[in-house]
């Protein structure tokens, strides 16, 4: 958020746009080589996570990860002006140059956190992810814009890519400080999870992953196709505010799925259903001050980054909608997700998510910025409704803060008690 206040404030929705096309390429280029490792680290070792296997598994993923990421980071640096004749848009080439270097501390940076969430270090693998980079980028844009008088594209790739080496190096100095007392004092128990098994279940996240890909890059790409870059500048703007409405479930995921992966593999069934009950009300507590803002002010909230973009407060009000739905769900992606069930998870996110891109290409030519905002809003409300059918389905957990609707309607679960 701090990245696009500043990037807004000196360069306006245009530039704000263009970075959300590196930032698009950039993410998709990190969940490519990641291939759904991060989560797997996750949930093996969240299930585990004092056996000295989960270094052994840590290493699976880093190599296999960060070999994928160097091929990528040069095939896009080669590929930099194409992709900019491809959105027409001017100066996105020299701002890619930046981002396309940062690929393989970004992959390293988030199987870092996939670790460090099993290992319960929840406000680690936080500041291993995106939130931190772009923290770091906002200060050294503003150090620049301060002593140079101007802000170019160029400018902000390599702000970037020092921002994302520098949160990368942390990580590693954290892993350092963890590792040498659990080296001396760990024992190892039970069997370790098998090569092939790891990389079967990553490839499951992997197609879940996808589906987030398909929401935060593909998405992003059609709208910066079918819209100018100002056009998709005011879309960013009210999606990444949307997601801040969102981001207590950013600290219940870093929290709680490794601990549903530890209940459920030692059949805590009802300890499991009032963890995630508790999640979901906490996340409602938290959000409900900014979205009340954001549906009655959103003008306001948006002037902070610029007169031009108040412009975007219907699509903010879109936006803060599905975010609630989103918020009052809870962890049911991660439930399904912890508990054996990643593939069901997987399907949910392909179907849902590619109607949403769907709803991109059509809704976007007649409606605009506004277009792509329903769309987002759809996928978030379909697919944690359905998410949350399943869940109650098979594992017999109603998050939602209201009556269990689905009982009512005779749906039972196929959970035991």
């Amino acid at each position: 958020m701090a990245l696009l206040l500043v990037v807004g404030r000196i360069l306006g929705p245009e530039g704000v746009g263009a970075m959300a096309l590196a930032q698009a390429v950039l993410m998709g280029a990190s969940l490519m080589a990641r291939g759904g490792m991060d989560n797997a680290l996750m949930r093996f070792v969240g299930q585990d996570h004092g056996s000295m296997h989960v270094f052994l598994y840590l290493r699976w993923a880093m190599l296999q990860g960060l070999a994928i990421g160097l091929v990528v980071a040069a095939l896009l640096v080669g590929l930099r002006g194409w992709v900019e004749g491809l959105f027409s848009s001017a100066g996105l080439a020299d701002m890619l140059l930046g981002f396309a270097l940062a690929v393989p501390a970004s992959v390293f940076a988030f199987l870092l956190a996939g670790f460090f969430k099993g290992v319960r270090m929840p406000a680690t693998a936080s500041m291993m992810e995106n939130g931190s980079v772009s923290l770091f980028t906002a200060v050294f844009l503003l150090i620049w814009f301060s002593l140079a008088g101007e802000l170019d594209y160029a400018a902000i790739g390599w702000a970037y890519f020092v921002a994302a080496t520098l949160v990368a190096g942390q990580g590693a100095v954290q892993l350092g400080l963890w590792r040498r007392p659990k080296l001396v004092n760990g024992v190892a128990e039970g069997p370790a999870v098998s090569r092939g098994q790891f990389h079967i279940t990553s490839r499951a996240f992997f197609a879940s992953t996808f589906a987030n890909f398909m929401q935060s890059v593909l998405a992003v790409m059609i709208a910066g196709w079918l819209l100018t870059d100002a056009g998709l500048g005011l879309f960013k703007s009210a999606q990444q505010i949307g997601m801040l409405i969102a981001f207590v479930l950013v600290v219940i995921n870093a929290i709680f799925p490794p601990r549903f992966a530890a209940l459920y593999h030692q059949g805590k069934h009802s300890e499991l259903n009032r963890l995630a009950r508790q999640g979901a009300l906490l996340g409602i507590i938290i959000a409900m001050p900014l979205l009340l803002i954001c549906l009655i002010f959103p003008g306001w909230v948006l002037h902070w980054f610029g007169e031009d973009f108040t412009q975007a407060a219907a699509l903010l009000r879109v936006i803060a909608l599905a975010q609630l739905v989103n918020v009052a769900s809870g962890s049911v992606g991660f439930l399904l997700n912890m508990t054996g069930h990643e593939k069901l998870m997987r399907n949910i996110a392909l179907i849902c998510n590619a109607l949403g891109l769907l709803g991109f290409w059509v809704l976007i030519p007649p409606f605009g910025p506004m277009g792509a905002a329903l769309a987002l809003a759809f996928v978030l409300v379909c697919q944690n409704l359905v998410a949350l059918v399943f869940v109650w389905r098979i594992l017999g957990i109603w998050t939602l803060p209201c009556p269990n609707v689905l009982a009512m309607l005779g749906m039972r679960t196929l959970a035991k008690d």
